[in-house]
């Protein structure tokens, strides 16, 4: 049984005896003066029953204030869930992309190795080309239909470079620029030097003179590092 059910218990009882206490007519034996003796009685359980109230009313309040504190806190503790929960889901997915756009970089630097080649093969070919002395069968292969297959091959080449980097650049990776600038051991990794430097560039020592295979970076840093020749004058 709760403290206020016998609160008000208590007070039905109280005033149930004060009805009987208290007749219509004060009887003729005197009866009137013993029942108001037991009124100092009636006075100190009332008191105590506000007394046993006002404990009851100060215990609600508190366990009221407890649950909304409790409330509080587990309002608290799901808003800081649902935010890890998202910051979770976003670095998933920053990292499930990190890794597709990883995935392409060998692609990407197949192709720019294939396009490299042809490119000096055609040069190649077009000296000899201009060369007097070709036998028919060389003809045949220095032919203008021979290049002009081998140049479109080589155009398509980069068309797919193009898209390949286009797709790096939607995803926020951008190759790291190298030649004629200086050497940055935060974005390029030596693994050779030279003592010449590319036909119009002029610098001075730990100038980049060739890129021997591209580095990437991203908002978040570098994703890969270049691999550059450095400039040493002798």
């Amino acid at each position: 049984m709760s403290e206020r059910r016998q609160v008000w218990e208590t007070i039905a009882r109280l005033l149930q005896r004060v009805e009987r206490s208290i007749p219509d007519a004060p009887p003729p034996d005197g009866t009137t003066a013993s029942r108001i003796g037991e009124m100092p009685n009636l006075e100190q359980e009332v008191r105590k029953m506000g007394k046993t109230q006002h404990k009851a009313n100060l215990l609600a309040e508190e366990q009221t204030a407890q649950l909304k504190q409790a409330l509080v806190l587990a309002q608290s503790t799901q808003e800081q869930n649902v935010r890890m929960l998202e910051n979770l889901s976003v670095e998933h997915a920053a990292s499930a992309q990190k890794d597709t756009l990883e995935a392409i970089l060998p692609a990407l630097d197949g192709l720019e190795h294939a396009i490299a080649s042809g490119q000096r093969y055609l040069k190649t070919r077009d000296l000899a080309a201009s060369s007097p002395a070709l036998t028919p069968q060389q003809a045949v292969l220095v032919s203008p239909a021979d290049r002009a297959m081998l140049a479109g091959w080589l155009d398509g080449l980069n068309l797919v470079r193009e898209r390949l980097l286009a797709i790096l650049e939607a995803g926020g990776v951008t190759p790291i620029a190298c030649i004629g600038l200086p050497f940055d051991p935060y974005q390029h990794i030596a693994v050779g030097t030279t003592g010449q430097l590319p036909a119009g560039i002029t610098a001075s020592a730990n100038t980049i003179a060739a890129e021997e295979r591209r580095g990437y970076r991203s908002a978040a840093g570098v994703i890969r590092f270049a691999e550059v020749i450095v400039y040493r004058p002798s």
